[in-house]
């Protein structure tokens, strides 16, 4: 005997939260010259004064952006219907699902999400004008971030660069001797107590120069602007938080970061950072928070309902800030405390 739809959607809520992993093997890493050239376009794009278009308005700067972002958002409220239910100074949504057709007019469900993730508007389906300049805000400063990252990664590709012409001309040399005539391992081999006594001197700092570069091109554990912790991987992570750092600069040698709370500059090499796990708060946009909260033995049921059944409403209520309510249960009981 089949279930009900409303019997399916409450075994949907009960059952707790998982993704569906991504299945890379299909796809093509190659880039074909297309894909460069509207790669170049793109970048080209993020240094002009209309990176969201001429009918956005300016956004060359943070402040002309908010500024852009408003005037469109009281261009839109023109089109908000007379007698909708939101606010006089909330936009239905529905006004921006529109971006979410394709050209045949049907709503694209991927669309849509990626709207809804963006926006986050409110449960009756508005967004307030702080909301929506704030997702514009989002967006202008990812889009900074990257053409940032991009900047820099060229910066370490030309770096890289010189250190493999400087292989290919050494190898090169070795080869035109060869060819000459002249016995190469002869000159080595005078050079022999030379090169033995730099190995016990540089050996160490050559084996973590090797380990950073392999942390900057093989790992790339973080990017320009993301917010990471460090921590020894032999032990387990505070289960209360990280003390984290913004990536500032990425180079061969090192990585410049920030304080996140007291704005503190600090400089890591590369090598000491492959060491340690590394912590993405940005590759982490689901974390758990975890709230002890104590009541008292005497403490009814009903009570205790009442309080959960309030957390949920307060976050159903902000889905900019919080997703849902990932678990509510009893992790210490002490009778001899009262608790």
């Amino acid at each position: 005997m089949g279930t009900s739809s409303t019997a399916n959607a409450k075994l949907m809520y009960l059952l707790s939260e998982w993704e569906e992993p991504e299945l890379n093997a299909g796809k093509n890493s190659e880039a074909t010259v297309a894909d460069l050239v509207q790669f170049r376009k793109a970048v080209s794009t993020m240094n002009d004064k209309y990176p969201f278009s001429r009918a956005f308005g300016h956004a060359n700067t943070r402040e002309s952006c908010v500024r852009s972002s408003q005037e469109v958002f009281d261009r839109l409220m023109l089109s908000a219907p007379s007698d909708s239910s939101s606010s006089a100074n909330s936009l239905p949504f529905s006004i921006l699902s529109v971006l979410a057709m394709d050209r045949n007019g049907d709503f694209v469900d991927a669309k849509i999400k990626s709207h809804i993730r963006l926006f986050r508007p409110d449960r009756d389906g508005n967004l307030s004008k702080l909301d929506f300049v704030k997702s514009v805000d989002t967006v202008y400063k990812q889009l900074r971030l990257l053409r940032a990252s991009i900047a820099n990664s060229r910066q370490i590709d030309l770096a890289f660069e010189r250190i493999a012409n400087c292989f290919f001309y050494f190898f090169l040399v070795i080869i035109a001797v060869a060819i000459l005539g002249i016995n190469i391992w002869t000159v080595f081999l005078s050079f022999n107590t030379f090169f033995l006594g730099f190995s016990f001197l540089f050996g160490s700092a050559a084996s973590n120069y090797f380990e950073g570069l392999l942390l900057i091109f093989v790992r790339r554990p973080y990017d320009i602007g993301d917010r990471i912790a460090t921590s020894n991987p032999k032990s387990d992570t505070n289960p209360n938080g990280s003390s984290t750092w913004f990536v500032d600069k990425v180079t061969l040698f090192t990585t410049t970061v920030r304080f996140a709370t007291t704005n503190e500059v600090a400089t890591y090499s590369n090598g000491s950072l492959a060491i340690l796990r590394i912590i993405n708060a940005n590759r982490s946009p689901k974390a758990i928070i975890s709230v002890l909260i104590k009541f008292g033995l005497e403490t009814p049921f009903n009570k205790i309902t009442v309080f959960r059944t309030a957390v949920e409403n307060f976050i159903n209520a902000r889905p900019r800030e919080w997703i849902a309510l990932a678990g509510f249960r009893a992790t210490r009981v002490e009778a001899d405390f009262g608790y």
